[in-house]
């Protein structure tokens, strides 16, 4: 008969030992039966179509997938490559994933000739109890063929000339360089001496037309194209207004083409035009950059006024046989 105290030290924790690794023993049983058979079930085909390539052509990458049922599948990115085929599209399925089998697809392309094996897609594997672990296939052998018949690359590389070897110029070297140097210090002497002895005919330079010769013809030449009477009121006081403006810089010397109404009404230059006729100018400029800016739409009453006010600003402000010279200077610079 055992003892009491011998089977509290020897014989629980031995039935206990035995009882772990029963327990042990099943559980890896588990384990195992489990993974082993689904290693062997999941299985990868690899197709392309065409099936024929050469240099250069989209083809599509086929990865079908066998999976056991109860377990889904998911491509992963492959990146920009695929061994040496570069990737020309997003992954996307053939077949739907619910099934034992799943197909996906994407454009692939090989820019080399020669013998290739493209690796399969890599695929994230979940089981039914959302283990998740990467499966891949074995890679599938391409051939990447030339655009050129396979007599001709023959040919071609056959008819390839070797290197000719450098060209040594003969000993001394000098005159290679004395020589061009004097070429070029001739031609800039010649250069030179025939731009200083030749002689230049004067060609006699006629005085500008007044400002206000110029700004009368321009007046009639836009009379005569009766934009009013077509609808383009826009482009009649665009016209019209630059015409003023342009008279105004050639008659009084600052440059009212690029300044705006504002500015014009702040210069001191145009201080000394009479008091009604500066307040009329500055009535048309503001219809006219309403016109031209703000949509607005002046009447035919109106644009026959404003044309009418051009010629008068421009025949009342005329300078007097009496006027200033330095006047008369600066509207020649200004026309210059």
């Amino acid at each position: 008969m055992i003892k009491p105290h011998l089977t509290f030290l020897f014989i629980r924790p031995l039935r206990a030992l035995l009882r772990f690794l029963e327990l042990s023993t099943v559980a890896w049983g588990l384990v195992i039966g489990m993974y082993i058979p689904i290693a062997g079930q999941v299985r990868i085909d690899l197709s392309i179509k065409p099936d024929s390539l050469t240099v250069g052509d989209k083809f599509l990458y086929i990865n079908k997938v066998e999976i056991p049922e109860g377990f889904h599948i998911k491509p992963l990115p492959p990146g920009d490559q695929l061994g040496e085929a570069s990737v020309l599209s997003e992954i996307i399925p053939l077949v739907g994933q619910d099934s034992d089998a799943a197909a996906y697809a994407c454009t692939l392309a090989v820019y080399k000739t020669g013998a290739y094996a493209i690796p399969s897609l890599t695929f994230a594997l979940t089981d039914s109890l959302g283990e998740v672990r990467e499966i891949r296939g074995d890679s599938l052998p391409v051939r990447v063929n030339s655009v050129l018949p396979a007599d001709s690359v023959a040919a071609a590389a056959s008819d390839i000339a070797d290197i000719r070897d450098p060209y040594r110029l003969p000993a001394p070297i000098w005159p290679y360089i004395l020589l061009p140097l004097g070429i070029l210090l001739v031609g800039y002497a010649s250069h030179i001496l025939y731009n200083r002895f030749r002689k230049i005919p004067e060609i006699p330079r006629e005085p500008p037309s007044p400002p206000w010769e110029i700004a009368f013809a321009k007046l009639d030449t836009l009379k005569k194209n009766r934009h009013y009477e077509f609808g383009r009121i826009k482009q009649f006081y665009f016209e019209l207004s630059l015409i003023a403006r342009e008279y105004i810089e050639r008659r009084y010397g600052f440059p009212a083409v690029e300044s705006t109404t504002f500015e014009l009404e702040r210069e001191s230059r145009l201080e000394k035009i009479e008091t009604n006729l500066y307040g009329r100018l500055f009535e048309f400029f503001n219809r006219a950059d309403i016109a031209k800016f703000a949509k607005g739409t002046p009447s035919r009453d109106d644009a026959d006024c404003d044309l009418a006010f051009a010629y008068e600003f421009v025949r009342r402000t005329i300078p007097l046989a009496g006027e200033p010279a330095e006047r008369a200077a600066r509207m020649v610079e200004v026309e210059s």
